[in-house]
């Protein structure tokens, strides 16, 4: 099984690895479940955490299902209130949305297509009990083929404890995509709701024909017979469930240790975890040592509560940049069934910085309670939506009362020296990441970027024998690991040093990496220090197709144009890079050779071979002359 999301940005990646939900089901791409048929609205940008791999060295910048959409008709005098409706959701707005649409409806009730658009949006809004009326008006006039209207109308029983007519709506309920897949278990779940004497729940036949979503119906049918007091059907289900460590989602290894602690048996709870951290070392929700104490509580302790479980892992399924809408209904349901829900409140935070809601999303994280292992995650995330609002007092405030407060937990640290570097105080960046770095001890080979990110903070406040040895000694910890040998052998080139051990360095970095424009334009430049400009050119000619608009690299082409003889268009690069609005010092460099041109060129001497280059790696507190 492999990555369960629709769109598996980087960002993504690391929400999947603060919530836990990554593992099932790897062939649902193109799945759509409840997506409005007029839902399909370009994302705002995810708020990552500051990137490194990308970074050049300071010397660089001077030297050179869903459904195809279907608008409501909208009649002239309408106009008004729709249109402001569209341009809210357009901008993620989704309570000026969900008003917006209302007052458009209220002109023209009768619209299905209005009404399921509308429907929708309360939803997304939060407003279920508005969501939930216009469901009833669309079950009553009989529109087909809205999964969302079956959940809604299902939840309305459910709430009210009446099982049967909620099971009897989602049996009626479409079975295309997503959503026929997870109608088995939510018939179960309903059954089980309806019927707490049931002995045991044997879905074989609905796992049989699952596929890779198989595991994902184990989990449910063990917490079932978990719920229902069948213990040796629960501990079956859950063994299918978690059928490899490094696949299988945090949420279910909790679940899991949570069901082996509720019969005494600590020691395999503890055993779960660890295989867990060993497998995921770069999780934020390695769990710390178990002491055996009073029975803790079930997970999911009755079936409302596994319905709301079903809405979240189903919401898991979907999260990601192409799907966020998709997400927020499943959460929001998920989220009305269980309030208390760590994961999705994580996860629903997350969708609101998606949108660019940030006020929303330090609210949404501030409901995740202290005791809950999502707790300090979700403290980190809330300082750095404090940094998009423009709030960095509030945001190193934060982070330092963490760090604090969990003294051997880095990872506030981390997040402070990422929001430093990202503000160019890059000393006080390095303090923070030295700090981390004493609480990382012994340092994993996972731990290569934190090295890796000091010695860039080193580098630019200019500490160059403090940053190269970060960066050698990431080395050791992640051989030929191509960022850090892209950024420290292409600061060797611009202090012409160790020319021939740079270039090797390159030669590897770039062999894993051919379409990386970083390093691609690197090699050009080992190539235009060695004096072969046709090749420099031909590496930075390949390097601005992948990377138009770089300064450095726009800036690096004119200097080997010009070595060429292509005088016109190395002006003509140089005139791009100041388009670009470059820092100063190299928007001045630039000027300086529009006007007189490049100076004779004088090839730097090699200082070091290859076989010292060799020797020099494997060195981790190696200083190469």
């Amino acid at each position: 099984m492999q990555a369960i999301f629709l769109s598996c940005s980087k960002a993504t990646v690391r929400m999947a690895q603060m919530t836990g939900i990554k593992g099932f089901i790897p062939l649902l791409v193109a799945i759509s479940v409840i997506a409005s048929p007029a839902l399909a609205d370009d994302l705002r940008k995810q708020l990552p955490a500051k990137p490194i791999s990308k970074e050049r060295p300071a010397a660089a910048a001077s030297a050179g299902e869903t459904l195809a959409k279907r608008e409501p008709e909208v009649r002239p005098g309408l106009a008004g209130s729709f249109l402001s409706g569209r341009f809210a959701k357009q901008n993620q707005d989704l309570k000026e949305a969900a008003r917006f649409l209302t007052e458009t409806l209220a002109h023209d009730p009768e619209n299905a297509a209005l009404q399921q658009e509308t429907m929708r949006m309360q939803l997304l809004a939060g407003d279920i009990p508005a969501a939930t009326v216009l469901a009833r008006k669309l079950s009553a006039n009989r529109v087909q083929g809205d999964p969302l209207v079956a959940c809604l109308l299902m939840l309305e029983r459910v709430q009210a404890n009446d099982f049967v007519e909620a099971k009897r709506i989602i049996e009626q309920a479409p079975t295309a995509g997503l959503f026929g897949l997870i109608r088995p278990v939510m018939v179960e779940w309903i059954d089980v709701a309806a019927n707490p004497r049931k002995s045991v729940v044997d879905m074989r036949a609905s796992i049989e024909k699952a596929g890779f979503f198989a595991p994902f119906l184990n989990y449910h049918s063990a917490l079932m017979n978990d719920v229902l007091g069948n213990k040796p059907a629960a501990a079956a289900a859950y063994m299918k469930a978690n059928i490899d460590p490094a696949v299988t989602p945090y949420r279910v290894i909790e679940a899991i240790a949570n069901f082996n602690t509720r019969q005494g048996k600590w020691d395999e709870a503890q055993a779960l975890y660890d295989a867990y951290a060993k497998a995921n070392p770069q999780s934020s929700l390695i769990a710390g040592r178990l002491v055996p104490a009073q029975t803790p509580k079930p997970l999911v302790g009755d079936a409302k509560q596994g319905l709301a479980e079903l809405f979240f892992t189903t919401a898991s399924i979907l999260f990601g940049e192409d799907a966020t809408q998709d997400t927020f209904l499943y959460l929001r349901i998920a989220l009305e069934l269980k309030p208390n829900l760590p994961p999705a409140q994580l996860m629903l935070a997350n969708l609101y910085e998606q949108v660019e809601d940030y006020k929303q999303a330090v609210a949404t994280y501030d409901t995740i309670p202290e005791g809950s292992v999502f707790y300090r995650r979700a403290q980190v995330r809330k300082a750095l939506n404090h940094e998009a609002l423009g709030q960095k007092d509030k945001a190193f405030s934060l982070l330092d009362k963490l760090a604090d407060r969990y003294p051997d937990d880095a990872s506030a640290l981390i997040t402070k020296g990422d929001m430093l570097r990202d503000a160019k105080e890059y000393d006080d960046a390095a303090d923070a990441y030295s700090r981390a770095i004493e609480r990382t001890q012994p340092l994993s080979t996972a731990d290569w970027p934190l090295l890796y990110a000091r010695g860039i903070s080193r580098e630019r406040a200019g500490d160059w024998d403090g940053a190269e040895a970060d960066f050698l000694q990431a080395l050791t910890l992640q051989p030929e690991q191509p960022d850090v040998l892209n950024y420290l052998a292409y600061s060797w080139l611009t202090m012409n040093k160790n020319i021939l051990q740079a270039r090797e360095y390159l030669e590897i970095a770039s062999s894993q990496r051919p379409d990386d424009a970083h390093i691609i334009d690197s090699v050009g430049w080992a190539y235009y220090l060695a004096g072969d400009f046709p090749a420099a050119v031909a590496k930075f000619e390949r390097a601005i197709e992948l990377l138009p608009d770089d300064v450095t690299v726009n800036d690096h082409l004119g200097d080997a144009y010009w070595r060429v003889g292509r005088q016109t268009e190395a002006r003509y690069q140089w005139e791009r890079v100041l388009n670009f609005k470059p820092e100063q010092d190299v928007a001045d460099t630039v000027r300086a050779k529009l006007e007189s041109g490049l100076p004779d060129f004088v090839a730097p001497p090699p200082q070091v071979s290859a076989e010292a280059a060799k020797s020099a790696r494997s060195k981790p507190d190696a200083k190469v002359q």
